[in-house]
């Protein structure tokens, strides 16, 4: 029997196609400089406009029609409110619990249907590695549909309706699901606690170090009055967004939304939006470790800052984001040349904006045993060498013709993204108010700027980006274990990397 649903928390996201990282536009509005939407080399767009809005009670929507390479539509329900809301005494993990118990609560409308949503679901949707996921600050259950049938559509609408509204949770359900819970957390354990010292060292105080998201000590014994408090306090209109994708009438889908979800009235007292807590730059130290005797090897140079405001420019958007592709492919290139022969993702850079809470730039190398050294020398020799002297003009003429090529493949790789990723983006720019701007319309915007942009012009952005930031540097190896001070021993690595230069690391 295939597996419904898994919650997942993953370490690092990478994203699987061209988004921008600054929210959500109704229309394909022309690029500055006159470049025509229609070229000889690029093949018909495979997204149209998205359509967008609010119901009157709140619940947020977005429709994405597309021709893509899938039988069915994707149908997103994106619940805001995750482990941050986990702020009354035991609460913790439970709302990763209610995402779990949705799979199994018989309904106010079915009160003797256990796994309800599953029994009518499954025949309807493709076979998926999961279906749910809870975060620090949503939780999202995700379905494909087998056929583009408005029918089927209705009927999974109708089951995500039931979910954030009508679950009983009985108490076999609630037991199944504590179970699930904990063994997944379980087999997580190791993976959590690597990540959440990694950002409690980048990043102190932020969501994802402050909030403890892998604690689930209440699941086991929560009450069922207490999981239900926290339901009815997270499951209202204006905390739900719905996202539907693929090849569909947007008319025709609005409606059904509007049928299922549009008469679910909010519970009083109003709700009050929760606090997103920022990181504590003064916490960050310039060098940590961890020697986990099951742990990864790796080092990463890390700047962290407070995620921009998104432009409401949807082209100052895109300059943003392609600058951030320019720049990472660059480094990419000059920190392969520099291991030549070495596998891929060993060594590489990263910026995040936004999902952790805050705007990363990261650079790394997974190295081998007893290799730490190197690996801090080499990250180390790099930045300086960025901050110092900056990119060559060769170099940065390679990263402006492969970042072209990578868009235009792509762009031609559009109809390939699945619904159900798409959705997830769509969900995730429409609740960061950024605009969606698909590979087409990002290869055309990199077409104009690309020519422009000077090696100097790149310089002086890295120089901007990574000293407006707090630098940290870290190697995660079970050989530290051996060493009596190992700060004081990646650091003296560091130094010796650059020599006398005082580039960023104190």
């Amino acid at each position: 029997m295939r597996k419904f649903r898994q919650a997942s928390m993953g370490f690092i996201a990478v994203p699987l196609f061209v988004l921008s990282s600054s929210g959500l536009a109704a229309d394909r509005r022309p690029v500055a400089g006159g470049v025509s939407s229609e070229t000889a080399d690029r093949p018909p767009a495979d997204w149209g406009a998205p359509v967008m809005g609010r119901l009157e009670n709140g619940v947020r929507f977005a429709i994405l029609p597309r021709q893509g390479n899938e039988p069915g539509v994707a149908v997103l329900m994106r619940n805001e409110g995750g482990f941050i809301a986990e702020h009354r005494p035991g609460e913790r993990g439970l709302a990763h619990l209610i995402e779990h118990i949705v799979f199994h609560s018989p309904t106010i409308g079915s009160p003797d249907d256990l796994d309800h949503l599953k029994r009518i679901g499954m025949p309807l949707t493709l076979p998926a590695p999961n279906a749910g996921s809870t975060s620090w600050r949503e939780s999202n259950y995700y379905l494909s549909t087998r056929t583009t049938a408005s029918a089927d559509l209705d009927v999974l609408l109708a089951l995500l309706r039931d979910a954030a509204t009508g679950m009983t949770l009985r108490a076999d359900a609630v037991d199944t699901s504590r179970g699930e819970v904990m063994r997944e957390m379980a087999d997580k354990k190791l993976g959590n606690k690597i990540y959440a010292d990694y950002i409690a060292a980048i990043a102190p105080g932020s969501p994802n170090d402050r909030l403890d998201a892998q604690n689930s000590d209440d699941v086991p014994t929560a009450s069922i009055d207490t999981i239900r408090g926290l339901y009815r306090r997270l499951y209202r209109p204006e905390n739900m967004m719905i996202v539907v994708v693929g090849n569909v009438r947007p008319g025709e889908v609005k409606n059904l939304i509007e049928k299922r979800f549009g008469d679910w009235k909010s519970l009083k007292p109003a709700h009050r939006q929760e606090t997103f807590p920022m990181f504590q730059r003064n916490l960050i130290r310039p060098v940590s470790f961890s020697a986990l005797p099951q742990g990864r090897r790796t080092a990463l140079v890390t700047v962290v800052m407070p995620t921009p405001v998104p432009s409401s420019s949807r082209d100052q958007q895109a300059r943003a984001y392609i600058m951030d592709l320019l720049a990472t492919r660059a480094i990419n290139d000059r920190l392969a040349t520099l291991q030549p022969g070495s596998p891929p993702g060993k060594v590489g850079m990263f910026i995040e904006n936004g999902e952790q809470g805050q705007r990363q730039i990261m650079l790394w190398d997974n190295f081998a045993a007893d290799q730490w050294k190197p690996a801090v020398t080499g990250l180390r020799k790099t930045t300086c060498d960025l901050a110092n002297s900056g990119f060559t003009a060769k170099e940065w003429a390679a990263a402006r013709h492969n970042l072209e090529a990578d868009l235009k493949q792509r762009t031609i790789d559009m109809p390939k993204t699945a619904n159900v990723d798409l959705a997830k983006e769509l969900s995730h720019v429409l609740a960061d108010g950024r605009d969606l701007i698909p590979p087409d319309e990002m290869l055309r915007y990199a077409r104009i700027m690309l020519p422009q942009i000077s090696a100097r012009d790149a310089n002086n952005w890295w120089r901007e980006q990574w000293g407006s930031g707090i630098e940290h540097l870290r190697v995660e190896a079970p050989d530290l274990a051996r060493l009596q001070n190992p700060v004081s021993a990646i650091r003296a690595a560091a130094v010796e990397a650059v020599g006398t230069s005082t580039s960023k690391l104190s």
